[in-house]
């Protein structure tokens, strides 16, 4: 029966002939304030699972995406861009083919079987193995935004939470056995720090021990667990065990958070891996000038951004933050003869590096203001003939009576300090 109501849900969601407002979805779903807000749409003709996201969405999606890579660099992370296809063989050889069949895509060319990348991990594994790496360079970690692609069941697919599209904040450190414990406090401390600041924290962390269903001998798995298990304590993070939850490569950490429903979400994962490495025969030059089998840690903060960018605008309500907001500030004209003047102001805010949009159409002043609040724009600017005449701005910012008299420099300087701060 709940398998039913999940698939009769996910019809409606994705379908464009039925408006959100008549599934009965509450207001704080993502979905009902997605439509609001314009930031993305799912479709019957495209399929189910694979969201579609409207310039709004596509702002807010590449505003985290900026953040997090920014933060990568200065942690001393190396950026790729990889395939979304590859040989079947591939995967035959990683192990997830015989693992993970049911859930991937496959297609041919030539005569030749590919599949459409269901995790990133072989692609890191190539560009590691392209060359022959010394113990100095270690640790070498690998970041990439990359989209795969799984095989969900129709029934579970929900909005932007369970999609069959997901884009990985995915990163692979390569690293010897004495750096394990380093890197993964490292890890911990970043995934907890940039929750923050988009006002989440872990409600629960949890240390997944080896599944049935596992690569790789018993003893490796035992010295995987112990090494996270490590971290956790050195760190004196509160955690618990989920036993036999693991990746079918490794053992992994993984970071849950309430939503402002109360519903948990798993986001991020710390995983282990000493399997890949070797089917893949990975090695660093020791400081014997030895072959020695490199260790892998698989890593995701966000896990899926589609599902973390639910969880936000769930949380925010669509009130994002200046940082944040797809349009920071909405410049609205008093009448026709004001519109080239409004322009120049635009066209200077968009220079400053702001995103900027325009309201000139022939409506009221007041209908134009509610709309942009409706849509939660952070600042609107009013422009009439006594702004022009004084050349200043009349400035609403969201949630706040109108100011008078604000000069282009001061609102400049404030809305850079919002934007900086990223509260």
């Amino acid at each position: 029966m709940k398998e039913q109501k999940n698939l009769k849900a996910n019809v409606a969601s994705n379908s464009m002939s039925k408006n959100v407002e008549e599934e009965n979805l509450p207001e704080n779903d993502h979905r009902v304030i997605g439509q609001k807000l314009d930031l993305f749409s799912v479709h019957e003709d495209t399929g189910a699972g694979l969201p579609l996201f409207h310039p709004n969405g596509a702002v807010l999606f590449r505003l985290i995406e900026q953040h997090i890579t920014e933060k990568l660099l200065k942690s001393g992370y190396q950026i790729a861009r990889t395939p979304h296809i590859y040989k079947a063989g591939v995967w035959k050889k990683s192990g997830h083919e015989a693992k993970y069949k049911e859930n991937m895509f496959y297609t041919e060319s030539a005569g030749e079987k590919f599949a459409i990348k269901p995790m990133n991990c072989p692609g890191h594994i190539y560009i590691y193995k392209h060359k022959s790496h010394s113990y100095r360079e270690l640790p070498i970690r690998i970041a990439e935004f990359g989209t795969v692609y799984r095989d969900e069941l129709s029934g579970v697919l929900t909005g932007l939470t369970r999609v069959r599209t997901i884009t990985q904040d995915d990163a692979h450190i390569f690293c010897k056995e004495d750096q394990i414990e380093s890197e993964v406090i490292s890890m911990i401390n970043f995934f907890i720090d940039t929750y923050s600041e988009f006002g989440l924290s872990p409600d629960t962390i949890e240390l997944s021990t080896m599944p049935k269903k596992h690569l790789g001998d018993l003893k490796s798995w035992k010295s995987a667990e112990k090494a996270l298990e490590g971290a956790l304590k050195k760190n004196k993070n509160k955690y618990v065990v989920n036993a036999g939850d693991g990746a079918f490569y490794g053992p992994k950490i993984d970071f849950h958070v309430k939503d402002v429903l109360g519903r948990s979400w798993q986001l991020g994962t710390i995983q282990l891996d000493f399997n890949l490495p070797e089917r893949f025969k990975l090695f660093y030059i020791d400081d014997k000038n030895k072959k020695k089998q490199v260790i892998m840690l698989h890593r995701a903060m966000l896990g899926a951004v589609e599902r973390f960018m639910a969880i936000l605008i769930e949380n925010c309500q669509g009130v994002f933050p200046a940082w944040l907001a797809p349009v920071q500030v909405r410049i609205i004209n008093m009448n026709d003869s004001l519109i080239e003047y409004a322009e120049g102001i635009e066209n200077r805010l968009r220079g400053a590096g702001f995103r900027v949009d325009s309201d000139y159409r022939l409506e009221s002043v007041g209908k134009k203001v509610r709309e942009a609040e409706m849509q939660k724009i952070p600042f609107i600017i009013v422009i009439g003939d006594k702004e022009k005449a004084a050349g200043t701005l009349a400035v609403r910012a969201r949630g706040q009576k109108p100011k008078f008299g604000v000069k282009f420099g001061d609102f400049v300087k404030d809305l850079n300090k919002q934007v900086e701060s990223k509260k």
